[in-house]
This record gives C-alpha cells, sequence and structure tokens, in this order.
C-alpha cells in the first residue's frame, strides 16, 4: 500500500470513529461487487450480533410501507436526480419490532459513463425522537377531539411566515372553503367588525409581549355570506426563539353567537319591562293628576265666565282685556279636555275620531302658541295644501301632538344665533295618507337621542321626563298613521307624520 493510499485509509478511519461517536453509524456500499460496510452501531441498533447481521440486506429489513418512498428517494441519488440520498424508515429488529432510522448518503465515485461505483452515507437512530413525536401527535389529536367535542373550534399560528392552520370546525363557523389555504391576516384583523379591531389587536399584542399570559378576546367575525358571529378566542404562544420572539401561537374558537343574541333579548326584555313599570307608575300618576286638575280648571272656567259677564255691564270700557279673559276661558276648556283625554289615554279608552280639516287644527295651534313664539323670536312659516286636506282623527289629540313638535322645535332653536323659522307643511303623500312636516332652525339631534328619538325616558332636557315623542308617535299610531324623522343634520330637524284620510 502507498504511503498515499495509507493516509487516506487512516483519515477515514478517524471520520468514522468521529461519526459513531457522535451517535452516528457508517455505510459504505460498493455497487459493483455489492458488498456493504456497516459499522457496528447498526447491528447493536437492531439487536443483532456482529455474525447476525453479516447476511442482512437492507431492502429485506425495510417496513413494507417505508418501502417504496425508501427506494424512491435511493434511485433518484443513484440517478443523479438528487445529490443526495435522505430518508427515515423502520427496520425490523431482531426481536420482530420495527425500529426508526434516519440515513442519509451521496455517491462518491462513478465511472466514465456516469454509473455509480461506491456510495456512502451515515444512519442515526431517531426511534425515541420519533416515537415522542407520535405520541404528541396523538395526543394532539385527542386534545383536538376533546376541544372539538366541547364545540370549540382551533387555531394554529406561525407569526414569522404568517400561516395559519385552522380545523374544519373553524371554517365551519365562518363558511370557509376546506381547501382555501390561510394567512394570519385573513383572518384577523381583515374579518374583524371594525368596532372590534381594536379590543382584539390589543388583546393579542397584549400576550405577545408577556403583559397577559393568555389572550381571551370576544369578537365579531365575518363569514363569507357577509354578516357577522360573535366568536370567543383564546389562545397561547407555544415556541419561542433564544431572543424570546413568538414563533408559534395556538387557540380556540368558539361560536358564541346565539348567546349573544339571547342575551341582547334578554336585555332588551329588561328594558321593556323596567319602561312598561315606569309606564305604569307615569300612567297612575296622571290619572291622579287629572282628577286633582279637574277641580281647579273648572273653577277656572267659571271665573272667567263670570268676569266675561261682568265686563258685559261695564259696556266698551271692557274691551282690552275681553280678549285675554276670552282665551283664558278657551285654554282652561281645552286643559280641561286634555286631563279628561289623558285619562282616557291611560285607561286605553277607545279613540273617538271623526273628519278634521288638518290645517284647521295648524292653525288654531299657532294661535295658541304665538306667544311663545314671539318671546323666542321664532317665526312661523306655513306652507299648507290648498285645498285643505281632510284626516280622520281626535282633534284634540292631533293638537297635543303637534304642539309637542312645536315646542320642541323652539326648543332646539333657542341658542342659536340668526333667524329662526318653524316651518309647518302638508301635503298629500304617494300613498293616499295625508303627510305633515314640521321643521326647525336648530342644531339637530342630541347624539344621545338620535338613534331612537321616541324612545320613552330619554331627554336631553333638564326638566324633561322623555315621553313626549314617545307619546306622540304612540297617538299617531293609535290613529293608523305612522311618525318618523326625515332628517337631522346641523341645519335643522324635520319630524313627520302621516295620518289617514276619512273612507269614502
Amino acid at each position: 500500500m502507498s504511503a498515499v493510499s495509507a493516509d487516506l485509509a487512516e483519515d477515514e478511519e478517524r471520520w468514522r470513529l468521529a461519526l459513531e461517536v457522535a451517535g452516528e453509524g457508517v455505510w459504505d456500499w460498493n455497487l459493483h461487487s455489492g458488498q456493504i460496510y456497516r459499522s457496528p452501531l447498526w447491528g447493536e441498533m437492531l439487536g443483532y450480533s456482529s455474525e447476525d447481521s453479516t447476511g442482512l440486506k437492507w431492502g429485506e429489513l425495510l417496513h413494507p410501507d417505508d418501502r417504496e418512498e425508501a427506494h424512491h428517494r435511493l434511485s433518484a441519488c443513484l440517478s443523479g436526480a438528487s445529490p443526495d440520498f435522505a430518508a427515515e424508515f423502520r427496520l425490523l429488529c431482531k426481536n420482530g419490532e420495527y425500529r426508526w432510522v434516519a440515513s442519509r448518503g451521496r455517491v462518491v465515485a462513478r465511472d466514465a459513463s456516469g454509473r455509480p461505483g461506491r456510495m456512502v452515507g451515515v444512519y442515526r437512530d431517531i426511534h425515541e425522537a420519533h416515537s415522542l413525536m407520535d405520541a404528541l401527535q396523538a395526543s394532539e389529536r385527542l386534545w383536538q377531539f376533546a376541544l372539538e367535542g366541547h364545540g370549540d373550534a382551533l387555531w394554529d399560528w406561525t407569526l414569522e411566515s404568517g400561516v395559519i392552520n385552522v380545523s374544519q370546525t373553524f371554517r365551519a363557523i365562518i363558511g370557509l372553503p376546506a381547501d382555501r389555504p390561510l394567512r394570519g391576516n385573513d383572518i384577523w384583523p381583515a374579518r374583524l367588525h371594525p368596532d372590534d379591531v381594536r379590543g382584539a389587536v390589543a388583546a393579542f399584542s397584549a400576550h405577545l409581549v408577556g403583559v397577559r399570559s393568555i389572550t381571551e378576546v370576544e369578537f365579531r367575525l365575518r363569514t363569507e355570506e357577509g354578516a357577522y358571529r360573535w366568536v370567543a378566542l383564546r389562545g397561547k404562544i407555544m415556541e419561542r426563539d433564544r431572543n424570546s420572539k413568538p414563533l408559534r401561537m395556538i387557540g380556540t374558537v368558539r361560536d358564541v353567537h346565539d348567546h349573544y343574541l339571547s342575551v341582547e333579548r334578554e336585555m332588551r326584555q329588561q328594558q321593556e319591562l323596567a319602561r312598561a313599570a315606569r309606564l305604569i307608575h307615569v300612567g297612575e300618576m296622571a290619572s291622579a293628576l287629572a282628577h286633582e286638575l279637574n277641580q281647579p280648571l273648572t273653577a277656572l272656567r267659571n271665573f272667567s265666565a263670570v268676569a266675561l259677564r261682568r265686563l258685559d255691564e261695564l259696556g266698551a270700557s271692557g274691551d282690552g282685556i275681553r280678549e285675554p279673559l276670552q282665551l283664558i276661558a278657551e285654554q282652561a276648556l281645552r286643559a280641561g279636555e286634555i286631563v279628561h283625554r289623558v285619562r282616557g289615554f291611560v285607561r286605553r279608552d277607545s279613540l273617538l275620531t271623526a273628519p278634521i280639516t288638518i290645517n284647521d287644527v295648524i292653525n288654531d295651534v299657532v294661535r295658541f302658541m304665538e306667544f311663545e313664539a314671539r318671546a323666542h323670536a321664532v317665526q312661523w312659516q306655513l306652507a299648507l295644501a290648498e285645498p285643505s286636506l281632510q284626516v280622520q282623527g281626535d282633534q284634540l289629540q292631533l293638537e297635543q301632538v303637534l304642539s309637542n313638535l312645536a315646542k320642541n322645535a323652539i326648543d332646539a332653536m333657542s341658542e342659536i344665533e340668526g333667524e329662526r323659522l318653524l316651518q309647518v307643511a302638508t301635503r298629500l303623500g304617494p300613498d293616499g295618507m295625508v303627510e305633515m312636516a314640521v321643521s326647525d332652525s336648530g342644531g339637530g339631534l342630541a347624539d344621545t337621542v338620535r338613534d331612537d328619538p321616541f324612545a320613552p325616558f330619554v331627554t336631553t332636557k333638564p326638566d324633561g321626563v322623555g315621553l313626549g315623542l314617545a307619546i306622540c308617535r304612540t297617538i299617531i299610531e293609535n290613529h293608523g298613521g305612522r311618525m318618523w324623522v326625515e332628517k337631522s343634520t346641523r341645519r335643522g330637524t324635520t319630524f313627520c307624520l302621516s295620518l289617514p284620510q276619512p273612507a269614502g
């Protein structure tokens, strides 16, 4: 043997020893002769003695399920299609069990035609690691089964790549096709309801930076159909790098939409019950007040009548106060009728209606409220349909509605500068109903009442109880009509109502 060959053989032996010390065995395959060298670790790993392992063939020891893939990878390396051979497979042990092995190799010699002549490689026992991985996967499958059995969907998010894997239950919640790949941003924040984005992002961020030990948050997710569903999410970082940077996060999502709807229904029912109870108290108070006010109003009417009779005795000298006294008498009579109707309204007495000229109702209210409008520098603007339209209704109750709308309009303009206009218009609607619009030039509805101006017990007035508009709408609806806000801007608000015309 030449000195060079001796040196190469010595270097090769050192390489083999170093690998075996590191826990890796060595194999050396002469493809021309078919002879293969395996270091003793190979036999020990499978439980064979040195004599037993001499005639063992790798292909015969391969697990049937691993043969096709292992031979495919070996053929690719031998043909030159792949530079290396790398595979994991199970080999049959002497005790009849199979053991997982990882092997890597490379062709180190080819002849002039490119045919492989020699291949060397290493192998490592990975059975314990593979068994542990199998156990982890089995445990994860059990965990998934247990969670999904309780209605929880699963997600697994690789933060660096952004790829997110979700369970079929998760896809079912939002209607995602099973074959659509996902990235984290495809779920959150892309599908979050705009009102929930800030809270959800804050919950994730607090966990990612370590302020909270787990992410727990509820929000609405947009489904494929465009609707939103409430979900409850829990998540935790499972992997970090050496600098504590989050790498992987897993968690659950539970569909809580039906629960949210039931809670909202219960809250609405509780609110309605509370309002109903307050209305009952208001009704009892109104009935008591009506009873108590009847006597002084009757006295006021009687005193006004006496005063007018005595003015008649004075002749022309009493003309200066005759008109105010007549107005007092009219208003006392009207107040008595209102008290009577309030008692009937509280007790749900049947509505007594008749054909009424709507312009007459408006003109009467304008006359009654002239002094209040003038005191607040408010000008009336009437755009009444001619010939005047008729409605089927109770004149006194309709006067109450219009008076309330006019009073609200005057109050809305009390703090604005410039011209204060209170406009009342009538018209025939496209559905044959008679419509009336009351507009002001105030600053518009306050934010607290904009969503539902007719909600009872909601008011922006320091001395208000929040029942005026609610009662007005009830009166109009009892007449077979409807009431709504046509517009409300910083330049003013328009309330509209519609009433049926007399039959025939």
